[in-house]
């Protein structure tokens, strides 16, 4: 596959394909970046399970803004397993396939008709950018006609900095059939599911027992998140608290700033309007063929690094670029020009990332879809059994996972935080895979 892209911005951009398991140089980093006026051929092969993909811009100390101000798509790759699935009626297809973009935003006031999109204001943004207006597709609560079937709805959380604890207005159960690089062996019921800014899931919506003229919103329902109180940093006043997400319960500290709403407040997304009725005969599948990728789980007994497990402990740093306040990975800033880790060819590894800075942040490393071992000691369960290239990480949390690098894994990677705002200011570094790469 080659994909033109022509950079018509006035400042460098590239094209990052998040998950997909390509070389380093096809990767979009900031290590090869496309200046103003220039393009660049993006060519690869994708050999991978069908999955809910993306892909977004990834300059230095530019992704956080490029993405906000719209540069984001969808790349769904499908295989045969899926067309296997949807032919046999296991999973819904065609106009009962969705995909939802989820992202918060703010304007400024309406001038004639227009509201500006507004980005970044240093005393209110630096815990990362966050909106008071969810949009849908690029959209402001928009509604959406199903008729009583089931449908498959890919959420997407492409906000630069925001979670979601997705859930429908009446509590309902869904079924979880995805995550971020493809299907679950085995399908989980639940009545809602939390995302940091990247993940993605797949569900399916069950409406075949709504009467005609029903409405049911999806949601992200209140819960207890991570409290930066950005006027008092640095004082010992229990604004960073350390218990950071109970899911059961409102973010009551939380500060009110005009143009953002913080994480954990509730939030009406869209509404799904029922207004036909449609004789469906899909039944979800219970497992995956046993040729699905997904059975073959990876095993730590097996890793190459079993006993020296690599380390990521994530934490606050009061001296960032210009003084201010960031985060960090192991103690250090982004450097353009340093290689941080250096991970063999074709190896399998654990990596153990830890957070002990006051809030959640995603972490994501390029071009590997991980598993994920444990969180806090206990082994993983439910959603957190797919593949993942993006995982969110409590405060005060230790996640463990494990990955493949395969042969198409060569040269320097990155791994971050996937808070946009954090990773420009320098949560992040490079990993480098085989014995050659870009930078010095």
């Amino acid at each position: 596959m080659t994909l033109k892209f022509n950079n018509k911005l006035m400042a460098d951009s590239t094209i990052h394909w998040h998950g997909f398991k390509i070389p380093a140089n096809m990767d979009g980093g900031p290590d090869f970046p496309v200046a103003p006026n220039t393009s660049m051929n993006y060519t690869f092969t994708m050999d991978q399970p069908a999955a809910s993909m993306w892909f977004h811009p990834h300059p230095d100390m530019q992704t956080g803004k490029q993405v906000y101000m719209g540069l984001a798509g969808v790349f769904l790759l499908n295989d045969s397993i899926t067309a296997e699935l949807e032919q046999r009626g296991k999973l819904p297809s065609g106009d009962r396939d969705i995909t939802l973009l989820v992202q918060d935003r703010r304007f400024g006031a309406n001038n004639h008709g227009i509201r500006p999109l507004q980005y970044m204001n240093m005393d209110m943004d630096m815990d990362g950018m966050l909106g008071d207006i969810v949009l849908v597709n690029g959209s402001q609560s928009p509604k959406h006609e199903v008729g009583t079937a089931k449908y498959r709805l890919r959420l997407y959380n492409v906000s630069n900095a925001k979670n979601y604890d997705f859930a429908f207005s009446d509590r309902r159960q869904f079924t979880v059939v995805g995550t971020d690089g493809g299907l679950l062996a085995k399908p989980t019921k639940v009545n809602h599911i939390f995302l940091g800014a990247a993940e993605r899931v797949e569900i399916i919506a069950d409406f075949s027992k709504d009467k005609i003229g029903s409405k049911v919103a999806l949601i992200s329902k209140a819960f207890k998140d991570d409290v930066m109180n950005m006027g008092n940093m640095g004082s010992n006043d229990n604004n960073m608290p350390n218990d950071t997400m109970n899911q059961d319960s409102t973010n009551q500290d939380a500060m009110p700033m005009q143009g953002r709403i913080a994480n954990g407040r509730e939030v009406n997304i869209m509404r799904f309007d029922v207004v036909k009725e449609i004789e469906d005969a899909t039944s979800i599948y219970t497992s995956l063929p046993q040729k699905a990728e997904i059975h073959n789980r990876l095993s730590a007994n097996n890793a190459d690094n079993l006993g020296n497990e690599r380390q990521f402990n994530m934490t606050m740093n009061m001296n960032g670029r210009g003084g201010m306040m960031t985060f960090v990975i192991n103690g250090k800033m982004f450097d353009p020009k340093r290689v941080d880790e250096y991970v063999s060819a074709n190896s399998t590894e654990i990596w153990n990332i830890t957070n002990n800075s006051p809030m959640a942040h995603p972490f994501h490393a390029h071009a590997i879809q991980w598993q994920i071992l444990s969180r806090n000691g206990v082994p993983a369960s439910g959603t957190d059994l797919g593949w993942k290239d993006t995982f969110l990480v409590r405060a005060n949390e230790s996640v463990k996972i494990i990955g493949k690098f395969e042969p198409v894994n060569t040269g320097d990677y990155m791994y971050h935080c996937h808070i946009l705002e954090h990773e420009d200011a320098g949560m992040m570094g490079y990993f480098r895979v085989g014995t050659s790469g870009n930078l010095n």
